[in-house]
């Protein structure tokens, strides 16, 4: 059976002498993985090209039920990405998108909602210059809602909140005890731009992250901290 889709390129490897298995999250099918032969060919040079880690891109596949990789056999590009793959801040901020995705998601369906919300945050990363880690923790944060572990805000608006990660619930407290859950309830109600004008400084930044990824690995049995995250902690101290 012949099918057709857009797809986001997670991840991209080498295999043998001359054949890349690649893993895209398609819009219409989820999860798929692909084998690509005769890569060292120029013709097929070109089609490698395309399976660049956060790339959007068209192909046509033939569906084979009895196999685990299946045989694409048209490639073209979807959304050309100016900067996201060549930036080295965006570049390691992406990265790090793609491998939390690729660890976390592993459904082989259509999922619209969590396939728009990669690909914006893919091109918000792409077309903004300013506070990308904002983004990253955005991603982290709202991406628990499409893996079904969303936080539950009880606050009631508080002025003062804690945030409990092993159970994902915002309570309100008498006083201020840690900034990190007031910020991440702004994060909670924040969408992609308007997250970006949330202030913190680096300690804080440091302490979000590692409370996020504190909330996966409570939630997520055998998750761990992405290969990527040691790079992007160079690049963003």
């Amino acid at each position: 059976m012949i099918l057709k889709t857009e797809a986001i390129v997670l991840k991209t490897l080498k295999h043998q002498d001359s054949n890349l298995i690649t893993t895209l999250y398609t819009q219409e099918f989820g999860i798929k993985s692909f084998i690509i032969r005769g890569f060292r060919s120029s013709r097929s040079r070109k089609t490698h090209s395309y399976f660049q880690p956060l790339s959007i891109v068209d192909v046509v596949f033939y569906q084979r039920d009895q196999h685990s990789l299946q045989k694409i056999t048209e490639t073209k590009v979807n959304t050309l990405l100016q900067t996201a793959q060549t930036h080295p801040v965006k570049l390691s901020l992406g990265l790090a998108v793609v491998e939390v995705f690729y660890d976390t998601v592993k459904e082989e369906m259509a999922n619209p909602n969590l396939y728009q919300f990669l690909r914006e945050v893919i091109l918000t990363i792409d077309t903004t210059d300013r506070r990308l880690v904002h983004i990253f923790i955005y991603y982290l944060l709202h991406l628990t809602r499409h893996l079904g572990f969303g936080p539950n805000d009880q606050s009631k608006d508080a002025q003062y909140v804690h945030f409990d990660h092993k159970n994902g619930i915002f309570k309100a407290v008498p006083q201020q005890t840690e900034a990190v859950s007031s910020l991440l309830r702004r994060f909670l109600k924040s969408d992609l731009e308007s997250c970006r004008d949330i202030t913190f400084d680096s300690d804080q930044k440091r302490n979000l992250i590692k409370t996020l990824f504190a909330y996966y690995q409570t939630h997520i049995e055998g998750f761990r901290y992405p290969q990527t995250i040691k790079v992007f902690a160079e690049v963003f101290g």
